[in-house]
């Protein structure tokens, strides 16, 4: 059997990983979650801004495996993408904490792995999916203009096209004593618990 080559170059992936880092996975999740999928150099930014203990740790790793790609692959940072982030269990640490009457309270420490994969990614697919990001904004607004337009122009044509009916805000007196009895009746009501 021979081997079939693509001429199709596939992507070249590097990969870094943190392991036993003390912070428990699910804490971990919520920022590896933020920065899934985004460019490196922008989720270096995005997690400088984190408020998050789970971040400076994080951006470690991605800064190692931007020195990966440099280093071993002769990659650009700026076409790097993170591809996958993924977050393990690892050890647990148990401590004690004394308690009532002698006892013991098990204190679970819980350590985790982080898996990251970057993937190179040439500037033209990222481009094209920002445009038509910022078309979709644009076309958005462009509806939201021309709906403002028409609500405009129906609400000068309204007060014209009701005639007589323009007059329907205005109350008389008598509708104004009309209206104070009902209340009072209505409050009375309430009151006696009908």
């Amino acid at each position: 059997m021979a081997n079939k080559t693509s001429t199709t170059e596939s992507p070249k992936l590097v990969r870094a990983s943190a392991r036993q880092l003390r912070i428990a996975p699910r804490k971990m999740r919520l920022v590896t979650g933020l920065v899934s999928g985004m460019n490196a150099v922008d989720a270096i930014v995005q997690l400088q801004h984190a408020n998050k203990k789970a971040a400076p740790l994080l951006i470690r790793l991605i800064k190692s495996a931007i020195a990966n790609a440099k280093n071993n692959f002769s990659l650009s940072p700026e076409h790097l993408f993170i591809k996958s982030i993924s977050t393990d269990m690892g050890q647990t640490m148990k401590r004690y904490f004394p308690r009532a009457r002698g006892s013991a309270f098990v204190i679970r420490r819980k350590l985790c792995h982080v898996n990251l994969v970057l993937e190179e990614r040439k500037k033209g697919k990222a481009s094209k999916t920002k445009m038509s990001f910022l078309k979709k904004v644009e076309d958005k607004k462009e509806q939201t203009s021309e709906n403002a337009d028409k609500a405009d122009a129906a609400a000068k044509k309204a007060p014209k096209e009701m005639g007589r009916h323009s007059e329907v805000g205005k109350t008389t007196e008598q509708q104004m004593k009309l209206s104070k009895a009902a209340n009072k009746r209505r409050l009375f009501n309430r009151k006696s618990g009908e």
